[in-house]
């Protein structure tokens, strides 16, 4: 008989993960932020599955996928991003990972829902390659160090402005990272919920220009540097108004630098180095670690997304999730 039992997480639970979040990731978090994540999404809610003890009854380990709205190749689907992938340091080397994610793999399966996107880092990409996911392309650090001077203020006839009305911007919005064959759905509601995250406090800052709005960026504040959420900097000339408005906060609160996490080699990497941002062309050093981008689907699915020139992922894709 197996030392482990699998239950599917429900709402009346989401307080079963604290401690699992302490010790994996040294993270505080209360029903709130669970709640945020898990229910509140306009995509849907989590689909999660729970490694529970038969000795002690306590939580061994947990993996979960939350959806998200794509457009994959031209059709907008809902797909899943895997998130919170967590063993605690007790129960670890006991094959809870692979049991959790078959068990999550085969029920989405099922439903035919099967198409899951992560993130990986250095010592668990391995182990998802092992389990027949695909490796993309990386993510990558662009970023705007502290010793970079703020220059001038705007000196347009353009206004930049604060906005907390995400309808005003929603073109620029769910065209910041479209136009490719793969990337996520953005909408006012979206965006609306995902800066409502309660670990951070987000700030926009848009440009207006001739009663039309041309340039837009999201950023917060967290652990000593300015952390860009999300951009759209197709239009240059607005875009370095809002850099400028960024760094003067980065100097005013004594931050490190302004950081940016996108796809490497991308649009969006490219529209960051217009506007002065730039990156550790070296493997070692600050910022120099990537990440890869990678997932898990049919054997159809695979062969056809495999292909980074198809993705167009962003900061917005990753944060906080």
């Amino acid at each position: 008989m197996s030392e482990y039992r699998v239950e599917q997480l429900t709402k009346e639970r989401f307080d079963i993960l604290k401690p699992l979040m302490a010790d994996c990731f040294g993270m505080d978090v209360d029903y709130d932020y669970f709640k945020w994540k898990f229910l509140d999404n306009p995509a849907g809610t989590v689909f999660g599955f729970l490694a529970i003890s038969n000795e002690s009854n306590e939580v061994a380990a947990y993996y979960g996928v939350i959806p998200d709205l794509y457009v994959i190749n031209g059709e907008r689907k809902t797909i899943y991003q895997s998130c919170d992938t967590m063993t605690h340091s007790t129960h670890r080397r006991k094959g809870l990972f692979k049991m959790l994610s078959s068990h999550c793999f085969d029920a989405l399966k099922k439903e035919d829902k099967l198409f899951i996107i992560g993130f990986s880092g250095a010592m668990s990409t391995p182990g998802f390659i092992k389990f027949g996911w695909k490796h993309v392309f990386d993510m990558k650090h662009y970023f705007i160090p502290r010793l970079v001077r703020f220059g001038s203020r705007n000196k347009t006839n353009s206004r930049l402005e604060e906005v907390t009305d995400f309808n005003k911007i929603e073109q620029l919005i769910s065209e910041s990272n479209s136009g490719n064959h793969n990337y996520s759905v953005k909408t006012a509601d979206i965006f609306k919920w995902r800066v409502s995250n309660p670990r951070h406090e987000y700030k926009t800052i848009a440009i207006k220009s001739d009663n039309r709005y041309t340039a837009f960026a999201t950023y917060y504040a967290e652990n000593e540097n300015l952390v860009l959420f999300d951009f759209n900097f197709e239009d240059i000339k607005s875009s370095k108004v809002l850099v400028s408005e960024m760094k003067r906060v980065m100097h005013e609160q004594s931050l490190k630098g302004i950081l940016a996490y996108v796809q490497e080699e991308s649009r969006l990497a490219m529209s960051l180095k217009k506007v002065g941002f730039v990156s550790n062309p070296f493997s070692k050093g600050p910022l120099s670690v990537k990440n890869p981008f990678i997932f898990f689907s049919s054997i159809h699915n695979m062969q056809a997304h495999n292909d980074k020139s198809k993705w167009l992922i962003g900061s917005f894709d990753h944060d906080a999730m």
